[in-house]
C-alpha cells in the first residue's frame, strides 16, 4: 500500500511539470524557512523574558535525536533506490524512515503553541507540505512522512499542551 500510494503521487509529479517545479521548490525551501522560523521562535521568547525558551530548544533536540536513531537503527531503504524512481532534488542515501524533514517540519511548527498559537494551524499546513513534496521529489515513501508527523505530534503535545 506505501509503495503504491508513493507511485501514484511521484509519477503524477514526474508527469506534471508544475508539480514538479512546485515540489521541488517546496522540499529546497521549506528546511532553511523553518530553521528561520525556529530561531525567530527562540529570539521571540528570548526578547519577552526567556519563558518556554528552555522547552522549545529541549524539546526539538529530544525529537529529532529520538527520530534520527530509529532511522538509523532501521535503516530503511529510499525510493530512489528502485531501478524506476529518480530523485528531483538532491539527497544523500541515507535511511528514509521516518522523515527528518517531516519530523523537524512538525515539532517546530508546535514549537509556536508556546511563541504565538494563532500562527500553528498555517505552520501545520506548511509542514503539511513539506513532507508531500519529500514524497513528490522521490526521497520518501509516504509512511515516512506520516510517521515522521506522528511522532512530531505525539511528543510535542506531550511536552507542549499536556505537560
Amino acid at each position: 500500500m506505501n509503495k503504491l500510494i508513493f507511485d501514484k503521487i511521484y509519477f503524477f509529479t514526474v508527469k506534471n511539470k508544475q508539480a514538479r517545479g512546485l515540489a521541488i521548490f517546496i522540499s529546497n525551501f521549506s528546511k532553511p524557512a523553518f530553521i528561520i522560523i525556529y530561531i525567530w521562535g527562540i529570539i521571540e521568547l528570548l526578547i519577552h523574558g526567556g519563558e518556554g525558551a528552555f522547552e522549545i530548544i529541549a524539546v526539538p533536540a529530544f525529537t529529532l535525536f529520538f527520530n534520527t536513531t530509529i532511522r538509523n537503527y532501521l535503516n530503511m531503504p529510499r525510493p530512489f533506490l528502485r531501478d524506476d524512481v529518480s530523485k528531483l532534488v538532491k539527497h544523500e542515501n541515507s535511511g528514509s524512515f521516518p522523515s527528518n524533514h517531516a519530523c523537524s517540519s512538525m515539532i517546530i511548527s508546535l514549537c509556536y503553541l508556546i511563541v504565538y498559537p494563532p500562527l500553528v494551524p498555517y505552520l501545520i499546513v506548511f509542514a503539511f507540505f513539506t513532507g508531500l513534496s519529500r514524497v513528490m521529489t522521490g526521497v520518501h515513501y509516504p509512511l515516512d512522512v506520516i510517521c515522521g508527523w506522528l511522532l512530531s505530534l505525539f511528543i510535542g503535545l506531550t511536552f507542549f499542551v499536556i505537560l
